[in-house]
């Protein structure tokens, strides 16, 4: 679970945000895609996590759209590379998956399911600068030439997610934290790496019990 220790850790770090002097940036938004978790019964959401992010000191802001079909993430990824929405870029995948899968409807159809392939090539060449971030239990279970080749087909800049199942409100808390990271950090990959090794320095001891991918465009 996550303990009080890690949410004391979050005030006391030396990089905590309290204390962090590089200048905050206007540009970097998020733009996420968020299907059903759990049914209609628990209705649950990232939108409280991303209000926390706006409302805070960190102020960002985002654009939240629920999808439950792949013609519905098709159609939003087209619409975060609208110049208008430039801003968001970091995308987040907050979907149920399985390794190199995304399965956002009814997981007994196959047409629904959404595979590595299928996404490298929805995203093909248009993710240069972009952060890709996944929430899916074990999206990134896959071999890493596989996702370097992914990397390299879609241009992302950073790509991170979860190669195990992890319990949803401590790791959107532990997602909380890294999205902020990478937002006072520049779109570059020295920006990235520094995020990373933030993270693992701060949170190494979660990173590893999830089983925490953080990869920059090589």
């Amino acid at each position: 679970s996550f303990s009080l220790v890690a949410i004391n850790h979050f005030r006391t770090a030396p990089y905590s945000f309290m204390n962090y002097t590089r200048t905050m940036p206007k540009s970097h938004g998020v733009f996420c895609l968020e299907a059903d978790w759990f049914g209609l019964v628990r209705p649950m959401s990232m939108r409280p996590a991303l209000d926390l992010m706006e409302s805070s000191d960190a102020r960002i802001p985002y654009v939240l759209r629920d999808v439950v079909t792949r013609a519905e993430i098709e159609f939003y990824l087209r619409r975060s590379f609208q110049a208008r929405y430039r801003r968001f870029d970091l995308l987040w995948f907050a979907i149920h998956s399985r390794p190199g899968e995304l399965l956002p409807g009814d997981m007994r159809v196959p047409l629904e399911r959404i595979s590595l392939d299928d996404l490298e090539e929805m995203l093909a060449g248009r993710c240069r600068g972009r952060i890709l971030h996944f929430s899916g239990c074990r999206f990134l279970k896959i071999p890493t030439a596989r996702l370097t080749k992914f990397m390299k087909r879609t241009k992302a800049l950073c790509v991170s997610g979860f190669s195990r199942e992890v319990p949803w409100l401590e790791s959107t808390i532990f997602e909380t934290y890294w999205l902020t990271l990478l937002h006072y950090e520049s779109r570059s990959r020295a920006g990235a790496k520094r995020a990373i090794k933030l993270m693992r320095r701060e949170q190494g001891p979660l990173c590893k019990k999830f089983g925490f991918i953080m990869r920059v465009q090589e």
